[in-house]
């Protein structure tokens, strides 16, 4: 079975993680293809390049964007080409309607959308996501949220729309698990304490509420440290110079070693937005044995299983978080009873779940 992957674009985001999770994990007797339409994008080129050097992605295909009866053009002749059984699309939005068309004329049948991030809470927004999603129906392409919490932000459906089954996100468990581990075991004797959050610098996420709620806390001997890069970054930046701390400690930027800052840290914090789709770096902090904040939002409250496998606080309340960071910096015990509880769920979404979810509803292939 070939499947073709789609991304608009090689971001440092959510469904490029996910993309690149499923091509390195996918099953032998599946051939995993991708195409970026954006090649002016290129943060996570270097890691899909990994993949086709190590031979589990067969082919890594880059357009100049484009959008329209064009992109509808080169994506029918690049089928007809490469002669798909299936195609996975990750950015849900307008110009992969015209790649979707382009697919099913070259008689490509299974095809799915990624939904990623709930709807906009206000009228005009959720018609507009309603009437896309509309349109990706009427192409054939079946829309698969990854959270429960997707599915009630797109509530009430219009007539005649319906959605996939809810595929939650995943990750590598075991190797997440044991690379934190050994990253642990590295860590010297007095070494400083960390709160860890890693996200992109964007409107979404509410890294803001963890800057103020850390300086607030007041917290001696220990640090705090954002992963991520992205808009917001200089006006966070701004933010914590004028919070007293120094943001060369605080902004790592994008990078790599996620599993080994994850063992280096103490507690990993997430605060976000209601926008919030799904939050996969949750998992990840569960594989590595951490302790969890996160913001009571719909998609972290699903994850965290309402509390079972995390602590959820409320959204961008910095006293809140503030208190119940000091509390948990001085209590040691009660740190690993929260990471405890994270330990237990993180089998839930290890990777092989997820693969086999997907090739569930890309599966069998069939071509007219």
């Amino acid at each position: 079975m070939k499947v073709l992957h789609v991304l608009n674009g090689l971001h440092a985001a959510g469904i490029e993680a996910l993309a690149l999770q499923l091509i390195r994990h996918a099953p032998t007797g599946v051939q995993s293809e991708l195409l970026n339409a954006d090649r002016s994008q290129q943060a996570q080129a270097p890691a899909f390049q990994e993949l086709v050097e190590s031979g589990q992605l067969a082919a890594l295909l880059q357009w100049q964007c484009c959008d329209g009866p064009l992109l509808a053009w080169r994506s029918f002749r690049l089928c007809l080409r490469r002669r798909p059984d299936a195609v996975l699309i990750y950015p849900c939005n307008r110009p992969m309607l015209w790649l979707a068309l382009g697919v099913r004329l070259a008689g490509v049948r299974r095809l799915a959308v990624h939904l990623g991030n709930t709807a906009p809470t206000d009228r005009r927004g959720l018609r507009t996501w309603h009437r896309l999603l509309l349109w990706f129906q009427r192409l054939g392409v079946l829309a698969v949220p990854c959270t429960q919490a997707i599915v009630d932000s797109l509530q009430p459906l219009p007539r005649g729309l319906s959605l996939g089954p809810v595929i939650p996100n995943g990750c590598a468990v075991q190797p997440i698990a044991h690379r934190a581990a050994a990253a642990r075991g590295r860590r010297p004797l007095g070494d400083s304490r960390r709160v860890l959050m890693v996200a992109r610098l964007d409107p979404i996420k509410d890294q803001a509420t963890l800057l103020r709620a850390f300086a607030a806390a007041r917290l001696p001997g220990w640090q705090l440290q954002l992963v991520g890069d992205g808009p917001d970054r200089a006006r966070l930046e701004a933010l914590a110079a004028e919070l007293g701390l120094d943001p060369a400690q605080v902004f790592l930027g994008r990078r790599s070693d996620i599993p080994e800052l994850l063992g280096q840290a103490d507690l990993f914090a997430f605060s976000t937005t209601p926008a919030e789709g799904f939050g996969i770096v949750l998992i990840e902090a569960m594989a590595a044995r951490l302790p969890i904040l996160a913001s009571d939002v719909p998609a972290c409250r699903e994850v965290l299983k309402g509390g079972g496998a995390g602590e959820l606080l409320p959204a961008g309340d910095v006293v809140a978080w503030a208190c119940r960071l000091a509390e948990l910096i001085h209590d040691t015990h009660e740190r690993q009873a929260v990471a405890a509880r994270a330990v237990a769920h993180a089998g839930n979404y290890d990777i092989q779940h997820t693969v086999a979810a997907w090739l569930s509803v890309l599966g069998p292939p069939c071509r007219s």
